[in-house]
């Protein structure tokens, strides 16, 4: 340590303390609490403008934080489970809805894994409600159940 670094260590201790002493005279203890919070800002700030220019360390070459906003996935890559999605979801609110989308749908998924008794029962015919709740999760829970079944 040189020289001047000494000096102007004792020079700020000597400081802090000639601060302290003067708040308690002026004050008695709530003095000496005011000047240790100005003296805490002091130290604060005089640290601040002392190492606040240093950059920080570099980071590690090929190193990149993942982006939480980005999925791995997106949801263009599954057309068809955003179609199904969307008929699931307006089905459950709209018997017309339920009626024209997703009873075909689920019919020809039933056709095609060559299992139409799956979804017979549940669907039956059509329900002739103009408007009104369509298929509920029970019923579709009980549906895909059958179809997933070998």
């Amino acid at each position: 340590m040189s020289r001047r670094m000494v000096a102007a260590g004792i020079a700020a201790v000597a400081g802090l303390a000639a601060v302290l002493i003067a708040g308690y005279a002026a004050a008695g203890p709530s003095g000496l609490v005011d000047a240790a919070s100005v003296a805490a800002a002091g130290v604060l700030i005089a640290a601040r403008v002392r190492f606040g220019g240093q950059e920080p360390p570099p980071v590690r070459p090929g190193y990149s934080r993942p982006n939480p906003k980005r999925p791995a996935v997106s949801e263009a890559d599954f057309p068809a489970y955003q179609n199904i999605l969307s008929q699931v979801s307006w089905a459950q609110v709209s018997g017309p809805h339920h009626e024209q989308a997703l009873r075909s749908m689920l019919a020809r998924l039933a056709a095609a894994l060559d299992r139409p008794q799956a979804v017979a029962a549940d669907l039956g015919g059509p329900s002739g409600a103009a408007d009104g709740p369509g298929l509920d999760l029970a019923a579709l829970e009980r549906i895909l159940t059958r179809l997933e079944e070998r």
